[in-house]
């Protein structure tokens, strides 16, 4: 949630500082609730950028940082300890308290928002300033208000069933789902909206997807904040974002965006391949490829059999230039069964071969993916015209571009391939092809 802080009164911190010390979280806790009163009344006393690990320490401690010991240890730990209990209070009976007190991470010093009169945007409404569909929003919300009720049903059911013995199709994702369940109803209801907004991510190159599972995976961390599959989503729809967004300060938000909850899902879940594969994802948004292809490969070794994470260490490889590990990615026999959940392997092989020169088993591989019900996208149509046309196909390409042109009148072919290809001459080579065609870049 992004919200737009009003000013607060001392009056009112004090208010706040208040209402934490009568928490009964708080009673027996002599040395936080000196913590608390000594940070507060340091910023009401305007020094507030002073307070540091040794000032609490001397201050409130009586420690003396110079006798050898690591006095600022025991205020990391005390910090860490009154973040959770803020949490806590902000969760339950402080709900409906008028002004929050915040300890950020990495400092000590006390920020207070006003709750009651400022405006609580999401992170989906906080992009509609960027001239981006509303309708995209309400949808989103719709179909992730749907989807989370209908399987956290199924979840539940799911649980049930087998914690009674009933037998299951898929032993281990069932007692995965038992086990989530066994923490909360939430928690399961968090995972199963998650793993199905994770299939909607591709096509890439669709705003108004990416706009929808956005809101989708911006519900996931209402639900369940400590779920990192929630903050992993939202990164890597966001960056899609970034990617397909001109260059704007739009575009650099989204990115920045990306990597703040890209690091999020990595903090929460450092040894799970979709919070490495969501970072790879963002890195490859603020166009520093090479850090995106490390996190991938780091990502596919994690899980190599999560189709979700090749799908898009393989989008980085084929952008970045690496089309032999693009082509082994993405054309795994493994995970060519149409019954596997990815949605984009067989375009990014098509992709791929362009580069190589293999223009006829490009167009077979985007007709694969059209036969097995992959989503295609104006990119997509756009290789397959260059592929014909690049073979000698002219009356083929011509009606390859048209159904383009139907389809997506006013895609900015040339700006999405130029800002996404890391070496511009590989999106130049695409490009050629379709003016060779006619095809003339929309005015925009």
């Amino acid at each position: 949630m992004v919200q737009h802080p009003e000013i607060v009164s001392d009056g009112e911190k004090r208010a706040a500082l208040g209402r934490l010390l009568a928490d009964a979280h708080l009673d027996g806790s002599d040395r936080l609730q000196a913590f608390l009163t000594y940070i507060v009344e340091e910023e009401l006393a305007g020094r507030g950028e002073e307070i540091r690990s040794k000032t609490i320490a001397q201050d409130v401690y009586d420690r003396d940082t110079s006798e050898g010991t690591d006095p600022e240890n025991i205020v990391r730990v005390d910090a860490r300890r009154l973040r959770q209990f803020l949490e806590l209070h902000y969760e339950g009976i402080g709900k409906d308290d008028p002004v929050r007190l915040c300890i950020d991470s990495g400092g000590y010093r006390p920020r207070f928002e006003a709750v009651s009169g400022i405006a609580t945007v999401s992170i989906s409404t906080e992009v509609k300033r960027f001239g981006l569909p509303i309708g995209a929003f309400a949808i989103g919300a719709l179909v992730g208000a749907l989807v989370a009720v209908g399987l956290a049903q199924d979840g539940q059911e799911t649980a049930s069933a087998e914690v009674s013995g009933l037998p299951a199709a898929d032993s281990n994702a069932y007692l995965q789902r038992a086990a989530i369940y066994e923490k909360s109803p939430a928690a399961l209801q968090a995972f199963n909206l998650a793993q199905q907004a994770r299939t909607m991510i591709f096509p890439i190159f669709d705003q108004q997807r990416q706009l929808l599972v956005l809101t989708v995976f911006e519900g996931v961390i209402e639900i369940d904040p400590e779920y990192f599959g929630g903050y992993a989503g939202a990164a890597q729809a966001l960056a899609s974002l970034a990617v397909i967004t001109p260059p704007s300060d739009a575009k650099t938000e989204y990115a920045d965006a990306a990597m703040k909850l890209a690091n999020q899902a990595v903090s929460l879940a450092p040894d799970q391949a979709w919070s490495q594969s969501a970072k790879s994802w963002a890195f490859f948004a603020n166009r520093d490829y090479d850090a995106a292809l490390q996190l991938g490969r780091r990502a596919s070794k994690l899980d190599p059999n999560d189709g979700a994470v090749l799908d898009f260490l393989g989008a980085v490889a084929l952008f970045s230039g690496a089309f032999e590990e693009a082509i082994e990615t993405a054309d795994r026999l493994s995970l060519l069964d149409p019954s596997n959940q990815r949605f984009a392997n067989r375009n990014i092989s098509g992709a791929t071969h362009f580069h190589l020169g293999q223009y006829q088993t490009t167009v077979e591989r985007f007709e694969e993916a059209k036969q097995l019900g992959d989503p295609l996208s104006a990119p997509s149509l756009a290789y397959v015209t260059a592929a014909l046309s690049a073979m000698g196909q002219d009356q083929a390409a011509k009606a390859k571009l048209a159904e383009l042109e139907r389809a997506w009148p006013d895609a900015p072919i040339d700006a999405i391939l130029k800002s996404i290809h890391k070496d511009v001459e590989n999106a130049e080579a695409v490009l050629r092809e379709l003016r060779k065609q006619g095809w003339v870049s929309p005015v925009r």
